[in-house]
């Protein structure tokens, strides 16, 4: 008896917590899958059942299709650029010892700043008046006149990108960091006693033992810039026009600007199998890679 009761005791100790994360989890999305359902509104929840109208409307909806679109590609490039700098900033920093943790501590800083203080500071900088940007590129003669970043089409896209770089590369920079300092120390060691170049070093040891370990952090980051938002609402909010609207930012104007809240469910169960399949997908794809680099 004591000793099934031993067998078990893990199990019973992390029931209560698994029950709790559970209901969280659940109850919310449970809520919103049924409200998607309904013409709710704010005012008037669960109004009017009408079945899959407002996934039928998702699918001819232009706009929720080019927010996606701007989703994708912004959580790609942004992931992308951050977790290459991220390595090079570690691989150029894993043997500096004596500055190691100035560094880290100042890798921190952007990520402790609050988002909305992140998007002011921004704001601030591509300021056509009296941001520096403007300030010093019209100094050094790139520009004639002030350029406004965030009301420009074609700029103000890569200024968001711009921004969420600076905050999240320091990030992929500690992830990275850990991972090549954790690698084991007798494979180079026998490098340098059969006189392996620096290039066959990084080529044949370092890339193979930490490319796992960076597609996690590429993976973890991607599915984290999927659901950007702050920064598009503080410093463009959807415009100029449409150009930065991205998929959480809609489903916000949806239901808290438009009051929709049964087709703003909808949206935000659409979203979420896009994840989830994306995340599979990418998580199949590293596996895939793996296997190539063994």
């Amino acid at each position: 008896m004591n000793s099934s009761l031993e067998k078990h005791s893990p199990k019973l100790m992390v029931l209560p917590v698994f029950i709790v994360l559970l209901l969280i989890s659940l109850v919310p999305l449970i809520y919103v899958l049924g409200i998607s359902f309904t013409q709710s509104t704010l005012s008037k929840p669960f109004n009017d059942f009408i079945w899959f109208e407002n996934y039928k409307k998702a699918f001819t909806d232009e706009i929720f299709g080019a927010s996606l679109v701007n989703t994708l590609l912004f959580a790609f490039i942004v992931t992308t650029i951050q977790t290459f700098l991220g390595f090079v900033l570690a691989f150029a920093m894993q043997k500096e010892r004596k500055l190691s943790g100035l560094f880290r501590t100042l890798a921190l800083l952007p990520l402790f700043t609050p988002p909305v203080a992140v998007a002011m500071i921004w704001r601030l900088i591509y300021d056509p008046n009296s941001g520096f940007l403007n300030y010093y590129m019209r100094q050094f003669g790139i520009f004639e006149k002030s350029v406004a970043f965030l009301g420009d089409p074609k700029l103000a896209f890569p200024a968001i990108m711009f921004a969420d770089i600076w905050q999240w590369t320091p990030f992929c920079f500690l992830l990275c960091l850990a991972a090549l300092q954790s690698l084991p120390r007798d494979p180079y060691e026998a490098a340098a006693v059969d006189g392996a170049s620096a290039w066959q070093v990084f080529r044949r040891l370092t890339l193979p033992m930490v490319a796992p370990q960076v597609l996690v952090v590429f993976l973890f980051r991607f599915l984290i810039a999927l659901k950007v938002f702050d920064l598009v609402y503080m410093l463009t909010f959807g415009g100029p026009g449409n150009s930065t609207q991205v998929a959480s930012f809609y489903i916000y104007r949806v239901g808290f600007k438009q009051f929709n809240i049964g087709y703003a469910g909808a949206l935000s169960i659409l979203v979420l199998i896009l994840i989830s399949v994306l995340a599979t997908g990418l998580t199949k794809g590293r596996d895939f890679l793996l296997r190539k680099l063994e």
